[in-house]
């Protein structure tokens, strides 16, 4: 379920990433919001059209990160405790999906690039999305390693290991590796800690014309 959100979001975040690595199941769990709406992607189980949603983050006064209608004691969100409301662009990890993918780099400030601990790194897509964010000249970027529920610790480390060999070298040498299970919440404290360190808020200036970028068309007579 969407969380009620005390302003507008300030900043893009997209999550990219070879296909079921577990970008709309992260989403789901920093927003409450299932981001798979059409038909054709709840039938087909993977994402078909870019997704979006919006959440606020938090600090609370122990020092501890969570997103909006999750505060670690179960009380309501203080508003003392906001750091920023950020808007979530989920993209397709379908091959066949690129330009999709591509499309929706252009709205991104900064991005999350999900790898699966249960596979090897990196995965055709795992690839290419980076390689994508890179000609977008998107450069702030956390990295997260989803699902080591479903790995021993020995594979998490080997995976851990095999994302930073794949990294080394490009424009995500120096982001951050935070290992995590989107399914089972685990980690998203420190997940949304290093978001909110490397994946700053643009500055943009009001004295500039305005810049409309479009990411999506409708067929109206359908």
């Amino acid at each position: 379920m969407a969380r009620t959100l005390p302003r507008q979001p300030e900043v893009n975040i997209g999550l990219v990433g070879h296909v079921d690595h577990g970008k709309t199941t992260l989403t789901q769990a920093l927003s409450g919001v299932w981001t798979d709406k059409h038909s054709e992607e709840r039938k087909r189980g993977i994402s078909i059209k870019l997704g979006y949603a919006d959440t606020a983050f938090y600090k609370s006064e122990n020092g501890e990160f969570y997103p909006a209608g999750r505060r670690p004691d179960g009380g309501k969100d203080i508003a003392g405790e906001l750091q920023r409301v950020v808007s979530f662009v989920d993209a397709p990890g379908h091959e066949t999906l690129m330009a999709i993918m591509i499309t929706g780099a252009s709205i991104m400030d900064g991005a999350m690039l999900m790898v699966a601990a249960n596979e090897s790194c990196p995965q055709p897509q795992t690839r290419e999305h980076l390689m994508a964010l890179g000609i977008a000249g998107i450069e702030n970027i956390v990295v997260v390693q989803n699902k080591i529920d479903l790995v021993s610790k020995e594979r998490a480390l080997e995976s851990f290991q095999e994302i930073k060999e794949f990294l080394s070298g490009t424009i995500a040498k120096n982001a951050p590796i935070i290992p995590v299970s989107a399914h089972h919440d685990v980690n998203l404290d420190i997940l949304i800690e290093a978001i909110e360190v490397f994946i700053p808020t643009p500055q943009r200036s009001k004295a500039e014309k305005a810049v409309m970028h479009i990411a999506r068309s409708f067929d109206i007579n359908r």
